[in-house]
């Protein structure tokens, strides 16, 4: 099911991207999250077929895959580029807002043990979603430049500044699936924890990044985005090794909030680059196909993580993430390198 959802939508957040480019950002962003709530709604009726659950799950990230490449596209388009990672730096606060509120909207709506409550749940928020988009947001026209725009692929495939920066992304999302998937099948299984320890201490990360992200945004606005990005994800990669040598409750705050640190960093960085880098006519291509470097990586990363545990066990397991965050740190210090200088300066 990942591998299947990892390679369609990854064309698709790239279709839908470079679709922005042509008709404007808020049509496939309204369009998105209403095709992804009515095919989430399909999982009411599938049953126990297993096959059927798994196609509509896939088809959901597809058409969900244009609303998220339209959205960061549309930050750029939206914000002056001195601004961008401040934006960036917001919509994240946004984002992880919803991942604090999530988990427990969630567990009330399963008090019942209905998953059909849930699932309801789930597509009135996408609904809701939508709706607010429809009604409320901006819908900056695309630059015409028809030329440039059928030539999206080849100019995306050229532009040697940016491929180095879907490769720095690439490995960035490795990292970060071994916070979000590997970490806590490892806590549980290798190290002890149980499963409801884990959830509270899960919900380390998007607290601080609802609390801080802003500021640590701000405080760091001046440092050159190659180095802020090879720091960040330094920070991200290495704390994992400190598990070989203790893994109480301590140590495993300690990893998690020096990886929420090197998150904020590189986040709103990495999203600020890719506008950079993006031309004005080819930007929703640009993020789309930026959007599916990180696509790939949540199919990649716990695939091979997992293998090498199983055959080397988790010391194998978190050299494999220091090395991708040396990778990402190496690739994204070469784009910058050729990136065009910013404009402006901070506010």
């Amino acid at each position: 099911m990942f591998l299947f959802s990892a390679s369609t939508a990854a064309a698709a957040s790239y279709g839908g991207g470079y679709l922005s480019d042509r008709v404007g950002r808020k049509s496939p962003i309204v369009l998105g999250l209403l095709g992804q709530s009515i095919a989430i709604a399909g999982l009411l009726f599938v049953g126990h077929h297993v096959v059927a659950g798994f196609a509509v799950v896939v088809l959901a990230g597809v058409l969900g895959a244009p609303a998220r490449s339209s959205s960061t596209a549309i930050v750029a388009d939206l914000v002056p580029q001195r601004r961008h990672e401040a934006a960036y730096a917001t919509v994240r606060v946004a984002t992880n807002l919803g991942a604090v509120l999530g988990p427990p909207l969630g567990g009330l709506l399963l008090l019942g043990s209905s998953w059909s409550a849930f699932l309801t749940g789930v597509v009135v928020l996408g609904l809701v979603a939508a709706g607010v988009a429809a009604r409320w947001l901006p819908d900056p026209r695309p630059r015409h430049d028809d030329t440039g725009a059928r030539r999206g692929a080849s100019t995306i495939l050229g532009d040697t500044s940016f491929l180095f920066l879907i490769a720095a992304t690439f490995f960035g999302f490795v990292v970060y699936v071994a916070f979000e998937t590997v970490l806590p099948i490892a806590l549980v299984s290798s190290y002890g924890l149980s499963a409801s320890t884990w959830g509270f201490l899960a919900a380390i990360n998007p607290v601080l990044v609802t609390l801080c992200q802003r500021s640590v945004t701000r405080r760091v606005a001046d440092v050159p985005p190659g180095r802020k990005i090879a720091i960040a994800l330094v920070l991200m990669g290495f704390p994992f090794l400190l598990l070989l040598a203790a893994s109480s409750i301590a140590v495993v705050v300690v990893v998690i909030v020096v990886f929420v640190v090197g998150e904020m960093l590189w986040s709103p960085t990495a999203l600020a680059l890719a506008g950079r880098l993006a031309p004005p006519t080819l930007r929703g291509a640009y993020m789309g196909a930026y959007g599916a470097s990180s696509t790939v990586a949540w199919t990649v990363a716990p695939f091979v993580a997992l293998q090498l545990r199983g055959a080397a066990g988790d010391g194998a397991m978190w050299t494999f993430f220091a090395g991708a965050a040396v990778a990402g740190a190496l690739t994204a210090a070469a784009a910058a390198r050729r990136a065009p200088a910013a404009e402006g300066v901070r506010d």
